[in-house]
């Protein structure tokens, strides 16, 4: 069994190298099942399996997943922490360059040209999520009218509410997602006393963290809500928390300017680790280091508890019909509200011929000759010094 030291640092190791979000989860296969003999395969895909089906990053989750099942809570916390600091530590130093010189011609012409790819990352993350919703036409429906609400400025929280209702009670019926069940694998039907016992102390914690936050500085406990909110609702991965955060930091708080907010994006793309890192881009701007950590901090919290908490229930929930109804609600709304960014995001970045051909260019790099994201961050930035 490894220490706490030897699984910190193994997955230090992985995060440093941890680029191109989901292809890192072979490399972490690799490691923990192959060649350290951590896990067995068995137990590697069904921790998997588990982090799918949860809000946030599923490699963070994973290695959260296979901290826990080595040394328990403090196994999880070692390398879900390792795997995230060598993103968060980049991400400083890209936020501070870009803050304190940002307004360089140079740098914003870059920042023209990597706009616009950054819509065009955006349109990929469409094409990737609308295959999730294609199967049922309850889905599409469900994510145009999901649209309609949020164009309309319904709160984005009670769309997913309904959304998740209306996939639950109608989608159990026309469209149970498992045709042919299997046997349900051995495992409690209910919930112990000692999982509610735990799940209320997380909450408590949870409130008690972001009261001391407000009570240190209303800024960080605003923060600290925000993150942990969208920690908890991201499912599909770091990709959907792009127009929730735009929602909340962008239209509702007007902490950043689109353009700054798209430029975060950017940067968060070409850190390694999840997505989700564009917390510390915001929590920077607005509070320094102390924002930094207080909003990475509250946007991996959230799943990293559920890990924690759920994984001795695995079985029951892979086989719970109503949880992947619900699922499948959250993803389809969270569809729609991508066009909605799509279309507020692409009237902010393509102000001309010269950034709709960029954007044009790099989704069909992206999409269609499917060439590394890396080199298409580099030929935007290439073309923005010749083009502006």
């Amino acid at each position: 069994m490894p220490t706490i030291c030897e699984i910190f640092r193994e997955f230090l190791h992985l995060g440093t190298t941890a680029f191109g979000g989901l292809a890192m989860i072979e490399p972490i296969r690799s490691r923990v099942v192959l060649q350290k003999k951590w896990l067995s395969q068995g137990e590697f895909l069904d921790g998997l399996a588990l982090c799918q089906m949860l809000p946030g990053a599923t490699v963070v989750q994973l290695a959260t997943y296979v901290g826990q099942r080595l040394q328990g809570v403090r196994g999880a916390v070692a390398a879900a922490g390792a795997f995230i600091l060598p993103a968060f530590v980049l991400m400083l130093a890209l936020s501070f360059l870009y803050f304190q010189y940002g307004n360089l011609p140079w740098v914003q012409a870059i920042s023209k040209g990597l706009g616009a790819a950054v819509i065009a990352l955006l349109v990929q993350t469409f094409w990737q999520l609308s295959k999730a919703i294609r199967r049922h036409w309850l889905d599409p429906a469900i994510a145009f009218l999901a649209l309609l609400a949020l164009g309309a400025n319904v709160n984005y929280l009670l769309v997913f509410l309904a959304a998740a209702l209306v996939r639950l009670f109608v989608g159990l019926k026309l469209d149970p997602l498992d045709k042919n069940p299997g046997e349900i694998a051995p495992g409690p039907r209910t919930l112990p006393g000692s999982i509610l016992t735990q799940a209320f102390i997380s909450l408590v914690c949870l409130a008690t963290l972001v009261t001391m936050f407000f009570h240190l500085d209303r800024v960080l406990g605003q923060m600290s809500l925000i993150f942990l909110k969208i920690g908890s609702i991201s499912f599909g991965g770091g990709y959907v928390m792009i127009p929730i955060l735009q929602w909340e930091v962008v239209d509702r708080l007007q902490w950043l300017t689109l353009r700054q907010f798209l430029d975060g994006i950017l940067l968060s793309y070409i850190t390694p680790g999840p997505l989700l890192i564009l917390a510390a881009f915001v929590g920077f701007w607005l509070k320094g280091l102390p924002g930094a950590l207080v909003s990475t901090i509250s946007v991996f919290l959230p799943p990293t508890l559920m890990i924690i908490l759920l994984i001795p229930f695995y079985q029951r929930i892979k086989e719970a019909k109503w949880m992947r109804q619900v699922i499948q609600g959250i993803l389809a709304a969270l569809v729609g509200f991508l066009v909605l960014v799509l279309f507020q995001m692409g009237r902010a970045a393509i102000i001309d011929m010269k950034t709709l051909g960029i954007m044009l260019a790099s989704a069909t790099a992206l999409i269609a000759l499917k060439i590394n994201l890396l080199w298409v961050i580099a030929a935007a930035a290439a073309c923005s010094l010749l083009l502006f």
